[in-house]
């Protein structure tokens, strides 16, 4: 490939160690060739509209939405796991800490307390988690508790020699021994059979033959003489009650054990830390690692064959939240947490079950539980015809694929599960409005306004493959050194990404595995720190600083840039009016069509704006090369770190919502550690357009408008005395829109529900009455359990002059909507069933959707609308005028509006314009913020 050779050069600044912002040198700006224009909207509600079951290629979900969030949003999200040995663990911790680190996840499994008394630890293990511990205390790196049951050493146990008297044979499902003394059937099995231990459970014993029956035949060969046993002081996770009839009190022994496990933890974990009476016990729980690794004891049956049988599962409630099976484990320390007697304050508790599998979501949330975690690791994968065969596949045009059409690329890159190569991309949970699996999304919540935090306490990308291909490829070992700079030139531009775009995209935590894993696959820290760490007895010597690596260095440059911004509880809205390609780079090729058309990186250059002050902004801003392996400079070395460099490319990019009079604009890098001259190609009362140098990695483009820029603070609604109240404090003068009314829309209006006899809407209806929103759910009942038909009719009034369309989430496809007497959706004949049609804004227009449905069983119906401007949203009636409020405000004085109708689950939106610049209370419809839940 021909070396990449910039069209713009500009000019920059080496500023040493000085903090971004300093003596910036301007080029005259240069406008740049419109070449290729970014023809969809960088914005795009329509990137996640991806139905469950399917995937896309030319999707990219994290586009649908773009926040803009204080610098607290990044700082918060720094975690890493913590798997170091204990004598390392105060350096290490200290040099994580420096470099920003907030949270660690360090994992107490069950099997680490003591067998005789499981209300304390094994003697050494007490004493390697007090030194980890104390660690993270003396730093201030806040403890993610990993409470596990791995099957290597699920619970507390013990283990012991036996005699085999005769040897046995594969498929034996008897053995027989010199003695059983000390044999418990039914917690005592075999070790070394399979990865969990216990296998098989010796079931019954016959003291005078040694006769011993196993819960399954034996997997291998045994000779005749020594065999190791192990005793497991609980059971496997198993029903209450056998199919016979017969009770089983060992699930519920299992059980109680399991809530010891979490009050010895926590108890232990509070007292190193410190934080017995606080306010705060400075720690979080996450229950259970990974459903598909190491979890067999979560069901007995991984231990029996033929399996055992329950007529009734093993079973938990708390405060109307019932589980069973292996869930109990979350629900009842979620329940332990709650409770105020065990002094357990701020503690999250995290569902791990979640690590690999799609369903969780806010709406379906534990009592008590703060969230869930994913585990999505990236590795390289060819994608072809061959790799990606025959799934159902979204095309460029939001259509069904019927060809099953696979562009040919290579994939390598830590974004990737935000994007739609599978259907459980995790955007689903992030993005601030419902998407086509509607209870999936950013703000879903049970009903009380509290939404689930998403966590990714485990994520990185392999960089083994890579590094395999490397080696091959030169004939050089693992510990070659410019192998091991490849790697972690790699690693470094990989977390860089990965901290940036999963903080700004909604991750609460990304805990990043891990801090030691080997220079070739997951370590952040080189092996070279911990060799020079042992050979200077664990001091943190300055020889063992500077073998720390790129990675903390980096992180440390952004996240001294994040510490200087201040808490924004209303952050600014950005917003990208248009981003030019002037010298297209390809991604992949398509095959010329409209579905399929050519990939080219502005499809994946990616805007991440964070508010630092009222008038300053940190966005960073990078291409997400698919690829991040591909060759870019072959003139350069294999082994050499900068033959993997994207050189830079240029975009011109123009975003509103900032005031351009006097605006000054320049980049920082953190990987350089320098600022960066950004031509100002032009700009307007609330524009700018740049043109900004990009690369593989995140840079930070730094805007700092003239004077004090517009600010809403202490936005609030309470109920006093039977009203509800709004408050807010603009800094300057401005104007106030305000309306409310039921969430999520948050004004008043309503169409009129008609129910009809089955494909009679000709006939005069049986039932009639108002609705506030097309937006009926099964568990609401709202619809009568039996087949018929239903008809909303009302007014509409859109806020755009735009191409709009509206989308239908039901469990019928026998529907009709007509705007104005156009049909516009009609029965089955698209799937999802959506339509478009071009609206005016501010001009009525008269709604009519039909329904029908033959089947005799809770029905849901929810009418949808979006455009350009406006996200995915249900469609809001015209309220007429009636609960809005347009009125000036004065800076630095509080507005005040009470509201004495306001009912439970009603709220309050607000959208506060001065010199231009909009700031909205919330910036999303579907924000729980500003409601009265119940």
């Amino acid at each position: 490939m021909k070396r990449f050779t910039p069209l713009l050069l500009t000019i920059v600044l080496m500023l040493g160690t000085c903090l971004p912002g300093v003596g910036i040198l301007y080029n005259h700006p240069t406008p740049l060739a419109q070449a290729a224009v970014l023809e969809r909207p960088y914005v795009d509600w329509k990137q996640q509209e991806v139905p469950f079951g399917t995937r896309s290629f030319y999707s990219a979900p994290w586009r649908s939405y773009m926040d803009t969030w204080d610098s607290g949003r990044f700082l918060e999200t720094l975690g890493i796991n913590f798997n170091v040995a204990p004598q390392e663990a105060e350096a290490t911790a200290k040099v994580l800490a420096e470099a920003g680190i907030r949270s660690a996840r360090v994992e107490i499994g069950w099997g680490h307390l003591s067998f005789e008394d499981d209300s304390q630890f094994v003697a050494q293990q007490k004493q390697n988690f007090n030194r980890m511990l104390t660690a993270l205390r003396d730093n201030n790196i806040r403890p993610l508790i990993l409470l596990n049951a791995n099957s290597g050493s699920p619970v507390p146990n013990k283990q012991f020699e036996v005699t085999l008297s005769k040897s046995a044979k594969a498929g034996d499902t008897v053995i027989y021994l010199q003695s059983t003394a000390g044999i418990r059937p039914k917690y005592t099995g075999l070790m070394g059979m399979a990865y969990q231990t216990m296998y098989p459970v010796i079931t019954q014993v016959d003291s005078v033959t040694g006769r011993s029956e196993l819960s399954v035949p034996l997997p291998k060969d045994l000779p005749q003489g020594k065999l190791r046993l192990i005793e497991l002081k609980y059971q496997p996770i198993s029903g209450t009650q056998f199919t016979d009839g017969s009770m089983n009190p060992a699930a519920e022994e299992t059980l109680n054990g399991w809530n010891n496990y979490v009050k010895t933890v926590t108890d232990f974990v509070k007292d190193v830390l410190g934080t017995n009476n606080a306010s705060d016990a400075g720690f979080d729980l996450e229950v259970w690692n990974e459903l598909t690794f190491g979890s067999h004891f979560l069901n007995i049956n991984n231990y029996y064959n033929p399996p055992l049988s329950f007529s009734k599962p093993l079973s938990y409630t708390s405060n109307g939240g019932t589980v069973t099976d292996y869930e109990v484990l979350l629900l009842a320390t979620a329940d332990y947490v709650a409770r105020s007697e065990n002094k357990l304050p701020g503690v999250h508790v995290i569902s791990g079950f979640s690590n690999q599998r799609p369903w969780e979501n806010g709406s379906s949330i534990l009592p008590g539980q703060a969230g869930f975690s994913r585990h999505y690791y990236t590795s390289n994968s060819v994608v072809n015809e061959t790799t990606f065969p025959n799934k159902p596949t979204f095309g460029a045009t939001g259509t069904l694929d019927k060809e099953f059409y696979v562009p040919d690329h290579d994939i390598y890159f830590p974004e990737r599960w935000f994007y739609a190569y599978q259907t459980e991309f995790v955007v689903r949970d992030l993005q601030p409005f419902p998407g086509p699996w509607s209870i999936h999304h950013r703000y879903s919540n049970p009903g009380n306004g509290k939404p689930s935090e998403v966590w990714m306490t485990e994520t990185n990308l392999f960089r083994l493959p890579f590094a395999q291909n490397l080696m091959t490829a030169t004939n050089v070992d693992m510990k070659n050194e410019n192998l091991i700079n490849v790697m972690h030139r790699m690693g470094m531009k990989s977390m860089m990404r990965i901290y940036t775009f999963y903080s700004h995209k909604g991750i609460k935590a990304a805990e990043i595995f891990a801090a030691k894993d080997g220079d070739l696959t997951f370590g952040v820290l080189p092996s070279a720190f911990f060799e020079e760490l042992r050979k200077n007895n664990y001091n943190l010597t300055p020889s063992v600083r500077e073998k720390a690596g790129p990675s903390l260095k980096a992180l440390s440059n952004v996240v001294q840039l994040m510490k200087t911004g201040k808490s924004i509880e209303l952050t600014r809205p950005l917003k990208v009016e248009s981003l030019n390609e002037p010298e297209p780079r390809l991604v992949f090729k398509g095959d010329g069509t409209p579905e399929h058309p050519d990939v080219y990186q502005r499809d994946d250059f990616t805007l991440l704006p964070y508010q630092l002050d009222s008038n300053k902004f940190a966005v960073g801003y990078y291409v997400i090369t698919r690829d991040m392996t591909k060759t870019w400079d072959s003139t350069k070395d294999i082994l050499d770190p900068a033959r993997y460099d994207m050189p830079p490319e240029q975009f011109e990019m123009t975003l509103s919502n900032i005031r351009g009079k006097n605006v000054k604009v320049y980049a920082y890098d953190p990987l350089t550690n320098m600022n960066i001259n950004v031509p100002l190609v032009r700009t307007t009362p609330t524009t700018i357009t740049v043109t900004l140098e990009t690369m593989d990695y995140p840079r930070f483009l730094m805007i700092e408008e003239e004077g004090t820029g517009p600010l809403i603070t202490r936005p609030q609604l309470v109920k006093s005395s039977g009203k509800a109240i709004f408050s807010f404090i603009p800094n300057l003068s401005g104007k106030v829109s305000i309306s409310w009314g039921p969430y999520p829309i948050r004004s008043t209006g309503t169409f009129k529900e008609e129910s009809f006899p089955l494909n009679q809407f000709d006939k005069p209806p049986i039932s009639s009455r108002e609705v506030q929103l097309i937006n009926i759910t099964k568990e609401s009942g709202e619809m009568a359990n039996s087949k018929g038909s239903w008809r909303w009719t009302g007014t509409i009034v859109p806020k755009y002059t735009e191409n709009y369309t509206f989308l239908i989430d039901s469990d019928s496809c026998r529907l009709g909507l007509y705007i104005d007497g156009k049909n516009i959706i009609q029965s089955c004949s698209i799937i999802p069933a959506s339509g478009s049609i071009q609206l005016e804004a501010g001009k009525p227009y008269e709604l009519d959707l039909r329904y029908s449905n033959d089947y005799a069983f809770p029905h849901n119906v929810s009418l949808y609308w979006a455009s350009a401007s406006q996200t995915r949203e249900i469609v809001a009636p015209d309220n007429k005028g009636k609960n809005q409020l347009v009125a000036n405000v004065t800076g630095n004085l509080a507005g005040v509006l009470n509201l004495p109708n306001l009912k439970s689950g009603e709220g309050v939106k607000m959208e506060y314009e001065s010199e231009g610049i909009i700031i909205r209370f919330p910036q999303w419809n579907y924000d729980t913020r500003g409601v009265l839940w119940p």
